[in-house]
């Protein structure tokens, strides 16, 4: 099988997570503008030593984050990422807020036209800050970015990827996957079963 590239990035998608782990019906908002979405893992190493040399290497998940760069970003966007308010069109950033933990999809276009879809069941976010410029000689677009930091679930998942073409996917599972944030493959045994 030849090897194929990422070329393209949409559909990002975030919705409401509670704490028993479903998404709120309501909250989930298609982002539009989705320019970059660069995932960083930190893992760890930890080598155990027995009669002088190595007898063991221990490595695992540390931590993540999920960075994405957006054209911009709504104030009812905003709020949902940041657990502020939208009152009359208007938000008032408190330092008091606390962010909730979101839900996250989104899509990469691969070099022989299918998909990669991705969910990263948890995560909370935080947006870096805004730039304002003058126009001055021409217009400069000052985008967006939100670091989103990746909470991994209780069993240890912290990423759900699926390929359109991988062989014997599920249509049922692929065609809700963005909007349904899956926290595990079996979900997709679950609809075969259900069928």
């Amino acid at each position: 099988m030849a090897k194929v590239g990422q070329i393209g990035l949409s559909d990002l998608r975030l919705g409401k997570r509670e704490t028993d782990g479903t998404i709120v019906s309501d909250s989930t908002v298609k982002v539009d503008g989705l320019v970059t979405a660069e995932v960083e893992i930190d893992m760890f190493s930890e080598s155990f030593y027995a009669d002088d040399i190595i007898c063991d290497v221990v490595q695992g998940f540390s931590s993540g984050t999920v960075t994405v760069e957006l054209l911009g970003l709504s104030l009812d966007e905003y709020a949902l990422v940041t657990g502020h308010e939208v009152v009359k069109g208007v938000v008032v950033d408190n330092v008091n807020t606390v962010a909730p933990i979101l839900g996250m999809t989104f899509k990469s276009q691969k070099s022989n036209g299918r998909y990669r879809l991705v969910s990263i069941p948890r995560v909370k976010g935080t947006v870096k800050g805004e730039s304002f410029q003058t126009k001055e000689d021409g217009v400069e677009i000052a985008n967006v970015e939100i670091e989103f930091a990746i909470i991994p679930l209780e069993n240890g998942t912290w990423r759900v990827r699926a390929d359109e073409d991988a062989t014997g996917v599920d249509a049922t599972f692929m065609n809700s996957f963005l909007t349904t944030f899956p926290t595990d493959a079996p979900s997709a045994s679950a609809l075969k079963a259900s069928k």
